[in-house]
C-alpha cells in the first residue's frame, strides 16, 4: 500500500511539472490549465449550460462563474438566450474563442508530439497502455463524487462493461476479448489494449468490421485499420417526464425483426443488424400495418441501459413519433430501476437539443471508431 501511495504522488509531482499545471499561463497562452480545459469542454459541447460545465468538471459552482465572466469579459464566449427557453442563456465559443482554443490545442498537440518522437513506436504504444491501465485502475477504486460517480464509471467502457455483464450471454469471447454474436451487433472491446489483444478481438469477429466504444483515446496498432471515427456526448437522465400525448404503440420482437431491419436500414439509426432487437425492448408506431417508428435499448453496461434504435420513417417525420416512444423506452427502464443513457453525435446540436428537453443531461465526450484488419 505505502509503496503504491508513494508511486502515484511521485507522478503526481511529475505529472504537474510536466503540463503545467501551476503556470498562470498554460503553454505561454493566455489562459490557466483549469481554463483551459473550460474552454475544451465548452467547444466539445456548445451551445451548453452553466450547469452541465459543473457537473462535467466537478467545479465549484462560483469559481465556475468566475471563469465564464472572465471569458466574456475577453469576447471568448456568448450566451444567448434560447429560443425554447427565454430563462436559459447557453453558452457558445465566439470567433475570438474558437479561435483561442484552435491555439491551445495546437500547442498541446506540439508539445506531446515534440516528447513522443524521442520514443519508438513500441515506446509509445507502451506508453498509451500504460496510462489507460493507470487511469482504469485509480476510476474503478476511486469515487471522488461518491457512489453515483463511482457506478457512473461503467459508462468509461460501456461496451466492454455490458459484454462482461449482463449482456455475457449475447456474446463470444473470453476475459480478455469479447464481442456480441455477429447477427446481433458489431460492438466489441478488449480488457487491455495490446496488439495480440486487437489481433485476437478481430479474428473472433469473422474478418467483419468492429464498432468499438472508449472515453480514452485508444492507440492502436499499425495492423489494425481505423475506417473511420466521430466523437460521441453521452447524456445520462435521473427522470424523464411523461408525454402529454397519447400514441397507440406496440411491443416489437422477433415477429417484427424483418419490418425493424427494413426501417433501419431505410433511416440508419446506428448500427443494427438482424438479430438487433435481442439487445433489449423495442417499442414502434404502426400505420395501416406498415412500421413507421420505432425505439428501444441496446449496451447494458452496470445498471445503466442505453436508449437506441430510435428511428422514423422519412413519410411521418414531424409528428413527434421519436419523441414519444423515446420516452416510453426511458421511463420503462427507470421503472426497473435502472438509469437511462444514450449517445449522440457531438455534432449533432438538434438531436441533442431534443434529448436534453427529455431530461437527458450531459454526461462525458466518448469516440466511437470503427476498425478492421488492415
Amino acid at each position: 500500500m505505502q509503496q503504491t501511495i508513494d508511486a502515484i504522488w511521485t507522478f503526481n509531482r511529475f505529472y504537474t511539472r510536466f503540463i503545467g499545471a501551476l503556470d498562470a499561463h498554460f503553454l505561454g497562452s493566455r489562459v490557466s490549465l483549469s481554463e483551459a480545459r473550460l474552454l475544451l469542454e465548452i467547444a466539445g459541447n456548445e451551445p451548453v449550460q452553466a450547469s452541465a460545465l459543473q457537473a462535467m468538471l466537478g467545479l465549484d459552482r462560483g469559481y465556475l462563474s468566475r471563469m465564464i465572466s472572465r471569458f466574456e469579459k475577453h469576447g471568448w464566449v456568448s450566451r444567448d438566450r434560447s429560443g425554447q427557453d427565454g430563462r436559459s442563456r447557453p453558452i457558445s465559443l465566439t470567433t475570438e474563442g474558437r479561435a483561442l482554443f484552435a491555439d491551445i490545442d495546437q500547442r498541446q498537440h506540439d508539445e506531446i508530439a515534440a516528447v513522443l518522437t524521442r520514443l519508438d513506436k513500441a515506446g509509445q504504444q507502451e506508453l498509451a497502455s500504460a496510462l489507460t491501465t493507470a487511469r482504469r485502475l485509480l476510476s474503478e477504486a476511486s469515487s471522488p463524487a461518491g457512489e453515483a460517480r463511482a457506478a457512473r464509471n461503467v459508462l468509461d467502457r460501456p461496451v466492454w462493461n455490458a459484454l462482461t455483464g449482463r449482456q455475457a450471454a449475447l456474446s463470444k469471447g473470453n476475459d480478455v476479448v469479447r464481442c456480441f454474436d455477429p447477427a446481433i451487433s458489431p460492438f466489441g472491446a478488449v480488457r487491455q489494449e495490446s496488439a495480440q489483444n486487437w489481433d485476437a478481438l478481430l479474428a473472433l469477429a469473422d474478418g467483419a468490421e468492429l464498432w468499438v466504444m472508449e472515453k480514452e483515446q485508444v492507440a492502436f496498432p499499425p495492423q489494425i485499420r481505423k475506417v473511420r471515427s466521430a466523437e460521441c456526448l453521452q447524456m445520462v437522465a435521473r427522470d424523464v417526464p411523461a408525454e402529454d400525448s397519447t400514441l397507440s404503440y406496440c411491443d416489437l420482437g422477433e415477429e417484427e425483426a424483418a419490418d425493424m431491419l427494413a426501417l433501419a436500414r431505410l433511416t440508419a439509426p446506428g448500427p443494427f443488424l438482424p438479430q438487433t432487437y435481442r439487445l433489449g425492448a423495442f417499442v414502434g408506431i404502426r400505420d395501416e400495418g406498415r412500421l413507421v417508428a420505432m425505439a428501444g435499448e441496446r449496451l447494458k453496461p452496470g445498471n445503466f441501459t442505453e436508449v437506441s434504435g430510435v428511428c422514423t420513417h422519412p413519410d411521418h417525420r414531424g409528428r413527434g413519433y421519436a419523441r414519444f416512444l423515446m420516452r416510453v423506452v426511458a421511463r420503462r427502464i427507470l421503472a426497473r430501476g435502472e438509469q437511462p443513457f444514450l449517445h449522440s453525435y457531438s455534432s449533432n446540436t438538434a438531436a441533442i437539443a431534443l434529448y436534453a428537453a427529455l431530461g437527458f443531461e450531459p454526461h462525458q465526450t466518448i469516440t466511437a471508431t470503427v476498425i478492421r484488419k488492415a
